[in-house]
């Protein structure tokens, strides 16, 4: 069985993952180190050891789909708050400016009222209603009373 040497950084690359994992994952297998006359520990690999789990467990991959979702979940409520902001403050101008409307409209309810209840007041002239009459019935009040039994 022959074997290779790699440096923790070669072995960081080759499994992707990072470079203290790689040190963990060569405790754990119990691999010759050695550190050469630069200062650098390289490790002694067996040569059938390429294939290296380096899978994503099925829990991992579960998580990570779960995140994306929640990502994606994320993304999507902040777009839909942010229209939803952009309507309230539509229907909060368009509140105000009925408010606005209303306002003005109540009070020139009030003023024809008011001009209303000051015409009923005043006392109408004699003339006037039997202009009135005349007008409605072609008829004055003095042929009227002429008509009346006891006029």
């Amino acid at each position: 069985m022959s074997r290779q040497r790699f440096t923790y950084q070669e072995l960081s690359e080759k499994w992707g993952i990072t470079i203290p994992a790689a040190k963990q994952r060569v405790r754990r297998a119990g691999w010759k180190r050695g550190k050469g006359n630069d200062g650098i520990v390289r490790v002694l690999v067996p040569e059938d050891t390429d294939q290296i789990e380096t899978t994503v467990s099925p829990k991992k991959l579960l998580e990570s789909q779960i995140l994306e979702t929640l990502r994606d979940t994320i993304e999507n409520l902040t777009d839909v708050t942010i229209k939803q902001a952009q309507r309230i403050d539509d229907l909060t101008t368009a509140l105000l400016d009925s408010q606005q409307q209303n306002a003005v409209l109540r009070e020139r309810l009030a003023a024809l009222e008011a001009r209303k209840s000051t015409e009923a007041t005043l006392p109408q002239k004699p003339e006037d209603t039997e202009r009135k009459l005349q007008q409605g019935y072609g008829v004055t009040l003095k042929r009227i009373r002429r008509w009346l039994p006891f006029g």
